[in-house]
This record gives structure tokens, sequence and C-alpha cells, in this order.
């Protein structure tokens, strides 16, 4: 997942809102594609200002650096990273506090 300034975000065609509980423990909202079902980006209560990308979604995903690693403790134990990351085991709060 990647995190950007909600302000220098723009995002076009046809999405579906659906409204679910997130990993913070705030509503966020999750923006689907209409014509093929798949989670494009998320608006955090939690975080007003950012919208989050789903690294899959990007035209070129390789471009997508991690910083970190969110919700360790809910990975499957077959799912360990080789990357040398910051692990938090839930998401972290935002900078500021």
């Amino acid at each position: 997942m990647l995190g950007v300034q909600r302000a220098s975000f723009t995002g076009i065609g046809p999405i579906k809102q659906v409204r679910t509980m997130g990993g913070s423990g705030h509503s966020a909202v999750r923006n689907i594609c209409i014509e093929c079902g798949s989670l494009l980006f998320g608006t955090p209560e939690s975080a007003p200002d950012l919208v989050t990308i789903y690294a899959g979604t990007l035209d070129d995903s390789a471009a997508f650096v991690p910083e970190a690693a969110l919700f360790v403790s809910q990975r499957p134990p077959w799912a360990a990273l080789e990357l040398s990351l910051v692990e938090h085991q839930r998401m972290p709060p935002p900078p500021d506090e």
C-alpha cells in the first residue's frame, strides 16, 4: 500500500465507494472499480489527509519501494518477507501524534 497526500491525488473513472472498519478501528472508504471490482484506493478517517493506493493497481508497481510492513500480527507464517523493513504489528499512529 502506498500512501499519498489527498491534495495531490486525483482519481479518474467510475468508482463505487464502500465504507468498512479500517485497521485503525476507525471507518475507512474503499474505492472499487465498478467495471472489474478491483480495490483501487482507500480514504481512511483516521488520516483524513491521506489516500492509500494499492500497489498492485499501479501501471508500474516496480516503481513502488516499500518502507515498512503494516499489520504483521495478521501475516500468516508462510508470508515472511525477505526484505529488511520496519515492521508494525498494527497501523502505526500518524507522524504528528
